[in-house]
């Protein structure tokens, strides 16, 4: 029920460090940011595993039941859908068991959300009223489940209140009540949660990433979601102040709730869907998820995955809980009907393709132009044809070499065709604010540079557009898009 801990390094690229300095951004650029393309991609692998596997994916009830609220989320993947909620169905009696024999109320809502989800009744699901048997396994406390909280209490109870919510429990049903007021007594002073306070008199321990103490963001991430569903969020802008403090260099965030840390998808995901559900932006924390999903450098069965730093494979959790963060979804999920699309990530044009110099004709391809002013060049246009999977893909198959950081790999983007040299910036850290590649976008017939919100991996370029680098402090290209139409 825990995300499963570990600790690496963020892969894929994000291009602007000025936009991912930045902590929030519009309503608007949110929505965009949140990729539909990406959560849909996500959504589409998580169809086809279903499908492989016959119905559920590793004959894993949370797995499945996890991935079936992506594919609503994304509305893609109606058959896979409809084909993991009939497998759950089936899955009643011992996988829904914790270790202690009891029913375990992480397992029982995960299911409940997938049932709803997928407008089915909770209450005569496979024969079975999973909201009673959700409310059975409340303490005496108000927690839900009899197993040991040390790791996973917040966790479970803000599980326990998203898909009693779901179930349009009320809020003053006596068992939610005493819920919500467990769960907000366990709250930290910063308005984060930690997985569990023995004693709720004792303050939250300040969080250490060493020690793997404090607060943490996926108790918090599951904590907000089930007291927000039913709008008995205490502190919500400290919740939003404290997570935004806590952010990594990427804008994603890490398992701890402490500044300074590399990013992993999971705990980004978790972030996402609480400062959605606490009516916060997430803004940049978009592109860093979006830079652990799998494309078209990877096999072809993967992509659309997740991996988690320290293996670029596609992780089956990273997956699950990436999809519904990168939809903009918070739980509960309403009932829907999913289009039947299963998505694949666009790999028109092989990632070693190496473009033509000039722009491209019409909509044949995606134009790339890199102003190379800041070191004495020109702006240097060519064309990478064919559809692009993301801007990065059409910066390497236009034919420059982009090159990351040593701390952060490709994170970062340092170099474009080896500029700046090592002299002026070693590549070991993230860029300065104030001599870093930014990036732009240019739709067909657009006169201006538009600054991009998303980082390159994140973007996905249309046919006819051009993509736009420049070196400096808030540089801009010295030419125009239309200047670069009739180069």
């Amino acid at each position: 029920m825990r995300t499963k801990l570990f600790r690496a390094r963020p892969v894929a690229v994000l291009a602007s460090i000025t936009a991912l300095a930045a902590g929030l951004l519009a309503p608007a650029a949110a929505a965009e940011a949140g990729q539909s393309a990406v959560a849909r991609h996500g959504a589409g692998y998580l169809a086809r595993a279903i499908t492989a596997g016959g119905g559920n994916l590793n004959a894993d009830v949370t797995s499945t039941a996890y991935a079936v609220l992506g594919l609503h989320a994304a509305g893609v993947g109606r058959q896979a859908a409809q084909d993991g909620v009939a497998y759950l169905s089936t899955q009643l009696g011992e996988p829904l068991k914790g270790t202690d024999g009891q029913d375990d109320p992480g397992r029982v809502g995960y299911v409940l959300l997938a049932a709803v989800a997928g407008k089915q009744n909770p209450r005569q699901f496979g024969g079975e009223n999973l909201v009673d048997r959700l409310l059975a396994t409340q303490r005496a406390d108000g927690l839900f489940g009899s197993a040991d909280p040390t790791y996973d209490g917040a966790f479970r109870q803000g599980l326990a209140l998203a898909a009693l919510k779901a179930a349009k429990v009320p809020a003053a049903h006596p068992k939610v009540a005493a819920a919500a007021a467990w769960l907000t007594g366990q709250q930290c002073a910063n308005g984060l949660w930690q997985a569990y306070r023995a004693d709720t008199a004792v303050p939250c321990a300040t969080a250490d990433p060493a020690a793997f103490a404090g607060p943490d963001t996926n108790s918090t991430g599951m904590a907000v979601q089930g007291l927000a569903a039913y709008g008995k969020l205490p502190a919500a802008k400290k919740v939003l102040s404290s997570l935004n403090a806590t952010r990594s260099a990427d804008g994603g965030f890490a398992y701890i709730a402490a500044p300074g840390q590399a990013s992993d998808p999971n705990s980004t995901a978790l972030a996402i869907q609480a400062i959605v559900a606490a009516g916060g932006k997430p803004g940049n924390a978009y592109a860093a998820l979006a830079s652990f999903q799998l494309g078209c450098a990877d096999p072809v069965a993967d992509r659309g995955a997740f991996f988690y730093p320290g293996s670029r494979a596609a992780n089956l959790l990273a997956t699950v809980q990436a999809v519904p963060a990168a939809a903009g979804k918070a739980f509960p999920l309403a009932p829907s009907t999913p289009s039947a699309a299963v998505p694949e990530v666009p790999c028109a044009v092989s990632m070693q393709a190496v473009g033509t110099p000039g722009p491209c004709a019409g909509t044949s391809g995606v134009t790339v132009t890199v102003d190379f002013a800041a070191f004495g060049g020109t702006q240097e246009t060519r064309c990478a044809p064919g559809a692009q999977a993301n801007g990065v893909a059409a910066l390497q198959n236009a034919g420059f070499t982009p090159a990351g950081t040593s701390r952060w790999g490709m994170a970062f983007i340092c170099r474009i065709n080896a500029l700046p040299s090592p002299a002026q910036d070693p590549c070991v850290n993230t860029p300065p604010v104030n001599a870093h590649w930014a990036y732009y976008h240019a739709n067909t017939g657009a006169t201006a540079w538009t600054y991009s919100t998303q980082g390159a991996s994140a973007y996905v370029p249309p046919l006819g557009s051009i993509e736009a680098w420049a070196f400096g402090n808030k540089a801009t290209p010295t030419l125009t898009p239309p200047q670069v139409r009739a180069a």
